[in-house]
């Protein structure tokens, strides 16, 4: 009686070779996919941060009758922080305490006194950049407008196509189409738009 010996079903060293090439040509493919939605998605989520400051400004605005503020800070975690201006939020050496105020201005000094705060949005420590056409306050009306427009350009550092101004011109929008970004504008009457730049 003859005994039957079985062979393994096992891959051969050219089969493997053939799938971990073409695992590695679907990672290839994957890879600037998935990092273009991490970057869009922290742009947004900046976007979505100040979006929500304004919203907030606009309705306390409209049901307070009185003018709201949005104004950049340099240290958001104290109970009364200082106005500062946008230049920081686009530097390189950021610190990690920037964000955005809404209050209420009620002794028009532009300052933020004791319980004056309505809103505070931290702006987390990321690549995202933010520069701004206007370099004071955002001030918000009773009717919901504002006294000037406005202009953020938020986008993600590109050490080639560095934007060192933000306005409403082409060649502002041509430079966020290189590096990575979007361009907010708030308009004289409270609209805002945003404009996906995306690389």
């Amino acid at each position: 009686m003859k005994i039957k010996t079985r062979t393994s079903g096992g891959f051969t060293l050219i089969e493997l070779m053939v799938v971990v090439a073409i695992i590695g040509v679907f990672i290839g493919m994957a890879t600037p996919s998935f990092i273009n939605t991490i970057n869009r998605n922290k742009v947004q989520d900046v976007i979505r941060g100040f979006e929500g400051a304004l919203k907030t400004a606009k309705h306390t605005a409209r049901s307070s009758g009185r003018q709201i503020d949005i104004c950049p800070v340099d240290d958001i975690t104290v109970d009364t922080p200082v106005c500062s201006n946008w230049v920081k939020f686009g530097d390189e050496d950021r610190p990690e305490t920037l964000g955005w105020v809404v209050f209420r201005d009620t002794d028009r000094n532009n300052k933020i006194s004791a319980n004056e705060v309505i809103k505070k949005v931290a702006f987390k420590k990321s690549v995202v950049r933010v520069l701004s056409s206007n370099d004071g306050n955002i001030t918000i009306t009773p009717r919901g407008a504002t006294f000037q427009n406005a202009t953020l350009c938020i986008y993600i550092l590109d050490k080639e196509n560095k934007i060192t101004k933000c306005n409403s011109d082409k060649a502002v929008s041509d430079k966020l189409k290189k590096t990575y970004g979007a361009k907010v504008v708030l308009s004289k009457l409270g609209a805002i738009r945003t404009e996906k730049l995306y690389k």
